[in-house]
């Protein structure tokens, strides 16, 4: 079977959902496109974002972001019927932002599994996670100066902050630059690497590992990963200080942090 055969099953449900103990993998499933992000994709991913950040009592644990057919996603998918309207162009560009934020705003780690190719919205879906996790020979690169538009969902903020400006330059201005994941891993916007075909199996034991920890204490811990690293170091502290409170808190050693105490 071709392809272009299984391309209608796959269009009625790109997102595929697993539950496995406290892990969660969500996997884009339009592998007929590459899992190129369609509206239809998006919508689904942002309403399940916000089902499982939502839950009450039934959190997860850990969240794995991974595609289907051996690669990750090649980005927005420019081939859609109205992707030269600038109106549709926006509403899609809402559910990125959406998507993104749900990301930042989760309660539990969010684990990328990358094989293949993770390119534009797919790299910035990628960096948006706590952790990349990716096959040694899968590519990244920002291909939208050479197709009319610019990155729109943080992926040179994520590479400026993972990796240093010269990896960003490179990534965003030179036309076909493609980085493999063990290059990206030396330079630090990747966490691991592993053999081509095995980033899936390696992210879910790295997340059901993760999830096996407190879930009010792991939800700390991720908050501050997320909101600390663009700070200065003093605002940084006063962040983790914060948490610090938090987490003495709720292990009844200290009902409230007292307003002018100094960690």
């Amino acid at each position: 079977m071709t392809l272009s055969e299984t391309a209608p099953a796959a269009e009625q449900d790109p997102l595929l959902v697993e539950e496995s103990g406290r892990v969660v993998t969500l996997t884009l499933r339009r592998p007929h496109r590459r899992n190129a992000m369609s509206t239809a994709m998006l919508e689904q991913l942002a309403a399940k974002l916000s089902d499982l950040t939502g839950r009450q009592g039934t959190m997860p644990g850990a969240l794995v972001l991974t595609g289907a057919g051996g690669t990750f996603s090649s980005g927005a998918d420019t081939g859609e019927p109205d992707w030269h309207d600038l109106s549709r162009r926006a509403v899609r560009r809402a559910h990125f932002r959406t998507v993104f934020a749900a990301l930042h705003e989760a309660p539990f780690p969010v684990i990328a599994a990358v094989e293949g190719y993770a390119l534009g919205g797919g790299l910035e879906l990628a960096l948006a996670c706590d952790l990349v996790v990716a096959g040694e020979g899968a590519l990244f690169g920002l291909p939208e100066l050479g197709v009319g538009a610019v990155p729109g969902g943080g992926a040179v903020h994520s590479l400026l902050r993972r990796a240093g400006r010269g990896v960003a330059a490179r990534m965003l201005l030179i036309p076909g630059e493609r980085l493999r994941a063990d290059e990206l891993a030396r330079l630090g916007a990747v966490e691991r690497t592993v053999p081509d075909g095995d980033a899936l199996a390696e992210a879910q034991a790295l997340a059901a590992s993760v999830a096996a920890g407190d879930p009010a204490l792991l939800g700390a811990g991720v908050r501050l990963l997320r909101d600390s690293g663009h700070l200065d170091r003093t605002a940084a502290l006063g962040v983790e200080n914060g948490y610090w409170w938090q987490a003495a808190a709720a292990a009844n050693r200290e009902p409230s942090p007292p307003s002018d105490h100094r960690s």
